[in-house]
């Protein structure tokens, strides 16, 4: 443990703590102790009342009932700026940056340096802590720079950078790691046990179960709302914490049986693509799960939208079903059988203020809505969906903003369903999502590929690409650099690619 909670009072305590939601009691009496000096992760499937209780704690949320203790005192915080105000500070798992502004406008944001006493900002006094900031997780970027041209996974690293600079006593990390590369992941567990030797407490939440081993010295585990237990990350196996998360045994999620692979669907013969791609060389065919690996930045999200038509192909061979296509748009795509799941499920994937069931029909009504919107075509689709999926929600009518994120992706995943689409690319369809829901994404892939279809999976979760690809893909700084298959499939081959420049393809 970082320095020991012994002798040592919680800097946050929680006694009985309650949220309801319409139709969904969200924390049900749930206790938690948080010490100085100590990271303390919080563990739950989606829909846990991890994400409620974090929002109760900075007052996001105004909970029913219990009570929270801030360094000895009740407090009752109005807004998540009194906690700010008070040492409480949240790195989301939304990236919450102003993508129009600098990297180091964002990093001062509301909290700019003065020229002595004026008003005037003093841009060079945040130029260089922003640049020491940055060099504190070895990112080498331009801070005058606004932050929307760098990737999210540096956004995120700005974000966080943003936080620690803020100097709080306790700083919640919601699944920081999840779009950040290896060697940032490193960057952060580093700067977090900084934080522990300085006194800092911090609450976090990750569905990563093997960075608690790295960071973590204490866990607790929440499910359906409500505490199932307190333990020490040194005296529980990660096998004991699934159970807890989810009530039962779970197998081995990132695995499954290969088929024969059927009639070609889709081909990329010696392509280059307007972002910058080139010589890109890939097929997918029916009863195959194909991966695209390779580090954030190295094209492969880019790779994935000249199949859908965001990426404009400039040369090359583009085929579908065996015949040459000019992808124009993913709506003329989604005619010919593609349908992608994004990246990032909350802004290019849903509409969040719409319901579970329109969401989950918005890419089909069209087929039965050609005057008249059809609603009792919409209930019935939906309803199919939202149970064969087991989907968590109180009513198909519920807001989809309202939903965990797990059950998020599943009306993504649902949506995409309905359209019966030959081909379905996958950009991390996992990120975020707990153990459970993800065995459960896992399985619906292997139906679909059962069923006929094929998928190109994207993943920086290598466990997950080598447990159910047929054949992998690497790329590297823009191009595919290798091709495995059978037994090649494995970490090492795929990570030896990933990081050097490979030739052959």
């Amino acid at each position: 443990m970082g320095n020991g909670a012994k002798n040592k009072q919680p800097v946050m305590k929680v006694t009985g703590l309650t949220k309801c939601f319409p139709g969904v009691k969200a924390l049900d009496n749930v206790d938690i102790e948080i010490y100085p000096g100590e990271v303390h992760a919080l563990i739950g499937e989606n829909g846990a009342g991890k994400s409620t209780l974090i929002k109760c704690l900075i007052g996001a949320h105004r909970p029913d009932g219990g009570v929270i203790e801030y360094k000895g005192r009740e407090v009752a915080f109005a807004s998540p700026f009194d906690s700010s105000e008070c040492g409480i500070e949240a790195v989301h798992q939304e990236l919450m940056l102003v993508p129009w502004l600098s990297v180091k406008q964002n990093i001062f944001l509301n909290r700019e340096l003065k020229i002595g006493k004026t008003c005037f900002f003093d841009m060079k006094k945040m130029e260089a802590a922003s640049r020491k900031l940055m060099a504190r997780f070895s990112l080498d970027i331009n801070v005058n720079r606004p932050v929307r041209e760098y990737s999210p996974s540096i956004w995120k690293m700005i974000d966080i950078a943003r936080v620690i600079n803020l100097h709080p006593e306790v700083i919640i990390f919601d699944e920081p790691t999840a779009i950040l590369t290896e060697r940032e992941v490193e960057s952060l567990f580093i700067a977090i046990n900084d934080l522990k030797r300085e006194g800092v407490a911090v609450i976090y939440i990750s569905h990563r179960l093997k960075e608690l081993q790295q960071i973590g010295d204490k866990v607790t585990v929440l499910r359906d709302g409500k505490k199932i237990g307190t333990c020490d990350v040194s005296s529980c196996s990660e096998e004991e914490l699934v159970r807890m998360m989810v009530g039962r045994d779970i197998g081995d999620y990132n695995s499954r049986d290969s088929l024969t692979p059927g009639k070609e669907i889709v081909s990329l013969d010696s392509v280059c693509l307007k972002k910058g791609q080139s010589d890109v060389n890939l097929q997918v065919h029916e009863h195959e799960i194909v991966g695209l690996a390779g580090l954030v930045g190295s094209g492969r999200t880019e790779v994935a939208e000249a199949l859908i038509g965001i990426n404009k192909i400039i040369s090359g061979t583009f085929k579908i079903n065996g015949k040459k296509c000019e992808a124009k748009s993913p709506s003329q795509m989604l005619g010919n059988g593609v349908v992608m799941l994004p990246e990032n499920r909350k802004y290019s994937g849903l509409i969040l203020p719409f319901t579970v069931s329109f969401n989950t029909v918005l890419c089909i009504f069209r087929k039965w809505s050609k005057v008249f919107y059809v609603k009792s075509k919409e209930k019935e689709a939906s309803e199919k969906m939202i149970k064969q999926l087991s989907i968590k929600t109180p009513s198909p009518y519920q807001l989809v903003s309202n939903l965990s994120g797990g059950n998020q992706q599943k009306v993504v995943m649902a949506k995409a369903l309905l359209t019966k689409s030959k081909l379905m690319i996958l950009d991390e369809p996992t990120v975020g999502v707990d153990v459970g829901a993800k065995g459960e994404i896992h399985q619906l892939m292997d139906d679909y590929v059962r069923q006929g279809g094929g998928i190109l999976l994207i993943s920086s979760d290598l466990p997950e690409i080598i447990g159910l690809c047929d054949r992998v893909y690497v790329m590297y700084e823009n191009r595919i650099v290798k091709h495995l298959e059978n037994d090649d499939v494995n970490e090492e081959q795929i990570a030896k690619y990933m990081l050097t420049k490979g030739e052959e393809q």
